[in-house]
């Protein structure tokens, strides 16, 4: 019997019962399609969550003295970005009422540096950013976000505004920005750090270092403290330790799914083991006769073999269609950017008929050991 013979005959067995041949590929289907949609699903979500971490400033250090009796300077923003090859950008924090016409809100006010866009890189919606000129000379324009401009009736770039009692003429209209120093509140005004230094005259309030692709924050952050003059009356912050804690529950949480759904496809290879000792104990006379005319034991076994393969092949092609329609469904029900790639799709088959593979071999010894006066004994 030539291998086409064999597969010929696996094929005519698996469509003489039809149901209970898509029974078995729908439960090996199901497993392979949980474990396509886990896979897919948690990259996305993590991809997700870094996005979200980004925002809270993985790759950022914070530099702010520790008591009142020490003072950052403008000029130190300078000295740690050529110490540690690092972006740094200066900043001021206040809090204040911003009128436009007849209408105030209360703003979180903050003052930053000509490094602000690269640093805090903010999303302008309209107008412009600061100029060069105007950080030198702190000039009385301002950026507003967009909870601001809500709250002051839809203030636009062009718009001038008294803030603290100061006229400022709006520039930019930005997408609001997070800060780990500042809460949301109505919203967000940027001005140059020398504007609302000589308005509230305050000092800096912290230095913000951007950490590089192939530096770590904590080296930065010891860096950073080490070219401070009086470095022991100031602090360096990262979310080194929370980002990484995050992250880690992202991962068990997704090996957790992962670990579920692989035990939905070991029951459907559970299945296909079942179905093929159903057949042999069914197919003995058969198995009888195959032998009685000069079929080997290795012949029979490897026709076992194959019906397991061809079981795991369909479940595993299946398993990719209904891994497809859940990927879709449960992507949007949650709210993810996620789709099917072949470096997911192609291990997931390659297990799914290693899987079939293994769990035939038992139903194919057992075929492969029937002696022919044994299987041809009438029943």
């Amino acid at each position: 019997m030539t291998l086409r013979d064999a597969l010929r005959l696996a094929l005519c067995a698996l469509r003489g019962s039809i149901v209970r041949t898509v029974l078995t590929i729908l439960g090996l289907g199901v497993g392979v399609g949980a474990v396509l949609t886990v896979l897919t699903l948690g990259d996305a979500g993590q991809q997700r969550v870094e996005q979200e971490i980004v925002k809270l400033g993985v790759n950022k250090v914070w530099v702010r003295p520790k008591d009142d009796r020490h003072t950052l300077f403008m000029d130190d923003a300078a000295a740690l970005r050529e110490a540690t090859q690092a972006p740094a950008c200066a900043g001021a924090y206040s809090a204040g009422s911003v009128r436009c016409g007849v209408t105030i809100a209360q703003a979180q006010l903050a003052g930053f540096d000509e490094s602000m866009a690269e640093v805090h890189t903010p999303k302008i919606l309209s107008g412009r950013l600061f100029r060069s000129s105007e950080f030198a000379k702190g000039s009385a324009v301002c950026i507003i976000d967009e909870a601001l401009s809500e709250h002051l009736n839809h203030a636009m770039p062009g718009d001038s505004l008294s803030v603290m009692g100061k006229r400022l003429r709006v520039v930019g209209l930005m997408k609001g920005m997070t800060m780990q120093t500042m809460s949301g509140g109505g919203g967000m005004l940027l001005m140059p750090l020398q504007t609302l230094i000589d308005m509230q005259a305050c000092s800096v309030a912290e230095i913000t270092l951007c950490v590089q692709e192939g530096q770590q924050a904590s080296d930065v952050a010891a860096l950073a403290l080490a070219t401070l003059k009086g470095s022991e009356g100031f602090r360096a912050d990262t979310l080194e330790t929370e980002i990484n804690a995050a992250r880690e529950v992202v991962r068990i949480f997704v090996m957790v799914l992962l670990c579920v759904a692989l035990v939905c496809m070991l029951t459907g290879g559970v299945g296909v083991m079942n179905v093929l000792l159903v057949a042999v104990r069914e197919r003995k006379q058969e198995i009888g006769l195959m032998k009685a005319i000069g079929g080997t034991s290795t012949q029979v076994g490897l026709l076992f073999l194959l019906e397991a393969a061809v079981y795991a092949l369909l479940g595993g092609c299946l398993g990719v269609l209904l891994g497809a329609g859940m990927i879709g469904l449960f992507g949007r029900w949650i709210g993810l950017e996620a789709r099917l790639s072949l470096g997911t799709m192609l291990p997931v088959l390659l297990g799914a008929t290693l899987l079939g593979l293994g769990f035939g071999v038992t139903p194919a010894i057992q075929a492969a050991r029937l002696q022919p006066v044994d299987a041809l004994r009438c029943q």
